[in-house]
């Protein structure tokens, strides 16, 4: 009996694997990915914490696919500013920086649009670095960090239409993040997803990031905008506050992408999109475009102060459609009953400056079409 217990014990321990830095991306890795912007309400990622679990994600679809890129540090525009990076992730907004340890996979910065869609080219390092992976990871491991951003500019370079009565007379504006991570390696088992199961160790991220704007008064220096404006933040307000974002990570110790990244809503009740390892995964057949196919289409895109969704060809039923940020996370969604053809206005006064994906969904799951929306500002 207790040579029984023992190898049952020994077995169940060698079952749970250690990432370490081996799965770090390196210069010249191309990493694939496909992200399902609607899974199914079934999905088990948030499951009790614990180990020998099998989380199963062969369900998920192809809703878009994306590649990463590493390239060495050097190939970017602005390396000399970024001396310590290793490597470099070059897109059409600009750079961002990494260094690599043994135990870390850490942000430098970026270069290029900043973040908060004002239109201008920025120089920005996290002070510290942010680590997005750690090694070695093991079950129960529990990590914790904070980082900042100080993105100072002239208002000169800003809309008018940002300021009104005394604020029209700053000098300068200053977007100050703040991000706080708690990361805690709940579980161990199996991921599967659509092209293979892989023996994967659960990290639960939670990340809390708040933004603040201050502005330089004459006579006071810098002053927080919403101490200044009553609160409200002028035409600025939708940049303030703070945002929760919740994601389970789901890290083999071989391969290089994340297995899988699932988006959860606050209270973990919902998956919002998952994003999974790419082994040449096939998109799922969309009627969209089709002659007698049901379809949505956004105009005008790129769209500035509203945009309209046009339906059309629908069968009668709820349709919810939903608009993604470039992370995945859904900002926004609405529930219609709709037959035939039917066009939604949305205005587009609190959403910022960027690229998003909006999806029209049937009450079974089927997803009617799914595309790119760009938002400009003025």
């Amino acid at each position: 009996m207790l040579l029984a217990i023992f190898s049952a014990l020994f077995l169940s321990a060698s079952a749970q694997i250690t990432v370490t830095s081996a799965s770090f991306p390196a210069s010249g890795d191309t990493l694939k990915f496909v992200t399902d912007i609607s899974p199914s309400a079934s999905l088990n990622a948030a499951s009790a914490p614990g180990g020998n679990q099998l989380w199963d994600f062969s369900s998920l679809q192809n809703s878009q696919t994306d590649e990463i890129v590493y390239q060495p540090a050097s190939a970017g525009v602005y390396s000399m500013s970024f001396p310590s990076a290793d490597l470099v992730l070059i897109g059409q907004t600009g750079e961002t920086y990494y260094n690599v340890t043994n135990t870390k996979f850490e942000v430098l910065g970026f270069a290029g649009s900043d973040p908060a869609g004002f239109g201008l080219n920025v120089l920005a390092k996290f002070a510290p670095a942010f680590s997005e992976r750690t090694s070695p990871l093991n079950f129960f491991d529990v990590s914790q960090q904070q980082t900042n951003l100080s993105l100072p500019f002239s208002t000169a370079a800003l809309p008018d239409s940002l300021f009104g009565g005394a604020l029209a007379l700053v000098d300068s504006i200053r977007v100050r993040t703040t991000t706080s991570r708690l990361g805690v390696v709940d579980g161990w088992g199996n991921c599967k997803i659509p092209s293979g199961q892989y023996p994967v160790l659960r990290l639960k991220r939670t990340d809390y990031t708040t933004t603040a704007l201050d502005v330089k008064v004459p006579f006071l220096g810098w002053v927080d905008l919403a101490t200044l404006s009553g609160g409200a933040g002028g035409g600025l307000g939708g940049f303030i506050g703070t945002d929760t974002t919740i994601t389970y990570r789901f890290y083999n110790n071989v391969e290089k992408e994340e297995i899988a990244v699932a988006t959860m809503s606050n209270d973990l009740s919902t998956v919002e999109t998952v994003r999974f390892k790419d082994n040449e995964t096939t998109a799922a057949p969309e009627p969209f475009g089709t002659p007698n196919g049901a379809g949505i289409q956004a105009y005008p895109n790129p769209a500035v102060e509203y945009v309209r969704f046009d339906c059309s060809n629908l069968p009668q039923d709820d349709y919810t459609l939903k608009i993604y940020n470039i992370i995945g996370k859904v900002i926004w969604k609405e529930q219609y009953t709709m037959a035939g053809t039917r066009s939604i206005r949305i205005e587009l006064e609190s959403f910022k400056k960027g690229t998003y994906l909006y999806s029209l969904v049937s009450s079974k799951g089927n997803i009617i079409g799914t595309k790119r929306l760009v938002v400009l500002k003025p």
